[in-house]
């Protein structure tokens, strides 16, 4: 093998073990968190939750290899633009469910599930103008 060869198997090595540091990091907070939860101790979980965040950026920016390139914001890109399509689809869907039902004298819709699709109309507002502003940049 040549040294390049070896160098570029060494540093894709080192992405993989990085990335599984980070997802795991992430993995550990959220378990903890769940855990304290369960357990009677929400602070110390939410303090294992944020250990766990804090690693994974740590990680993600204290380390000198590029854990991320190109081919990964092509994918995030696809997988946001078909969840966004999917929650849109089902979010249409289920509000004009909703709807019909609450017009039912016999159902009654509760304020929360108003409150959420409320919060959920917002998200699409956002992402909107998000979208708009970096269309226009």
């Amino acid at each position: 093998m040549t040294d390049t060869n070896v160098d570029g198997t060494d540093r894709l090595a080192k992405i993989r073990r990085y990335r599984r540091l980070m997802y795991a990091s992430i993995l550990v907070g959220v378990a903890g968190f769940i855990a304290g939860d369960e357990l009677g101790y929400p602070l110390a979980g939410l303090a294992v939750y944020w250990a766990g965040i804090l690693s994974f950026f740590g990680i993600w920016k204290g380390t000198s290899v590029t854990l991320f390139d190109e081919r990964d914001a092509a994918l995030e890109r696809r997988a946001s633009h078909a969840t966004i399509g999917v929650v849109g689809v089902i979010g249409v869907l289920s509000f004009t469910s909703l709807v019909v039902i609450g017009e039912m004298a016999t159902v009654e819709v509760p304020e929360l599930v108003w409150n959420l699709y409320l919060g959920y109309f917002a998200l699409f507002v956002l992402w909107g103008a998000v979208y708009t502003v970096l269309k226009y940049r």
